[in-house]
């Protein structure tokens, strides 16, 4: 009697420490897993969800043994079932999806896929640490061979033109109207695509610490302050390339500053309030939350925030206004990538090469 008793109040306490994080496990709708079981963990990179209309293109880099193969599936967003598959030896990654096609770095060369079969149609040789496509149709792909930016056709994957870099550019990073953004080690530049002309170069106090966050008038830059060891989270207006505000941070902010309406959202990798939201005109913190590491841009929903956080491996719901805590729940994986769906699915990736699908409502 005793030991059941314990065996009573152990259970008990297991179900108020679950209601004390929120778990809400029925919000789960399905799950795609690209791996078998017996090799998933051994995983290290995703690409997608890119939310296609009914369907989400997902996929990623596995290492098995002395092998890296990747794996790319269309996914069918009211079963969670593959439409269809692509491998392919070595990494993949970065990717592009515009138009009718799918571009996509592997190692030293650039695929391009045919959207509806997940079908090769060319290869090019060229490193892609980051791929941009242009047009109405999403008719060219830039890449960087060596020093030289090149803009390949998509339907033939034919060279149209050519710039040389000038010192300082690495690679592309992201097109904007006609403004294709690229980075270097210490410096932000801009080339205007339609008269094939650099436009301007920024010299930064150091390399980026997460990922360049472009709207149309303002470019939000996380940097590092060498005379403190601190870093800035910085709003650099496009038109004078000023910044219209900086912010301290006592740490890395891994995460890609994300935009809302009124607010941005700055992660940190060694603080326990993990998420920071400043004022978007001002720059003024106006919260800031315990989620764990945040690599992962959050997803917003009405007045709903949801944040994959590392370290806890969980998805929170937060107030955006105030950064409340809603509910969590737990995830097999780390987080990589979080989207929402048109018709409101909530699209959360993970190390493990695992696609979670949760309803919003």
């Amino acid at each position: 009697m005793i030991r059941m008793r314990i065996v009573l109040a152990v259970l008990l306490a297991l179900i108020a420490a679950s209601s004390a994080l929120g778990d809400e496990p029925e919000r789960l709708l399905w799950k795609f897993q690209s791996l078998s079981w017996y090799n998933r963990f051994s995983t290290n990179s995703t690409v997608g969800p890119v939310v296609l209309g009914p369907t989400a293109i997902f996929g990623g880099t596995y290492s098995y043994q002395n092998t890296t193969e990747s794996k790319l599936a269309m996914v069918d967003l009211a079963s969670g079932q593959a439409r269809w598959r692509f491998e392919r030896v070595g990494p993949i990654g970065p990717m592009a999806v515009n138009g009718s096609a799918i571009a996509l770095g592997n190692g030293d060369a650039v695929l391009l896929l045919d959207l509806a079969t997940g079908r090769l149609r060319w290869e090019a040789k060229g490193s892609a640490q980051t791929l941009a496509i242009a047009g109405e149709v999403g008719d060219t792909a830039y890449l960087l061979d060596g020093r030289r930016l090149r803009a390949i056709t998509v339907s033939a994957g034919v060279e149209a033109w050519n710039l040389d870099l000038p010192v300082g550019l690495s690679y592309p990073h992201s097109l904007r109207a006609d403004h294709l953004y690229l980075l270097g080690s210490r410096s932000l530049g801009s080339i205007n695509v339609r008269t094939r002309a650099v436009e301007w170069v920024l010299p930064l106090e150091s390399a980026l610490e997460a990922p360049l966050t472009v709207t149309d008038d303002v470019l939000y830059v996380t940097t590092q302050d060498p005379t403190r060891g601190g870093y800035w989270l910085r709003a650099v207006e496009v038109a004078t390339r000023r910044d219209r505000w900086r912010e301290s941070l006592s740490s890395r902010a891994p995460m890609a500053p994300a935009v809302l309406p009124s607010l941005v959202l700055a992660g940190a990798s060694a603080e326990r309030e993990s998420l920071i939201a400043f004022n978007r005109a001002t720059g003024a913190p106006v919260w800031k939350a315990r989620v764990g590491t945040v690599s992962v841009q959050p997803v917003l929903k009405g007045e709903t925030l949801y944040v994959a956080g590392q370290g806890p491996k969980r998805l929170y719901a937060l107030g955006v206004a105030t950064g409340t805590p809603l509910w969590s729940v737990m995830l097999n994986g780390w987080p990589l990538g979080a989207v929402l769906t048109a018709n409101g699915k909530l699209l959360v990736s993970t190390d493990d090469l695992t696609l979670y699908a949760f309803r919003t409502e």
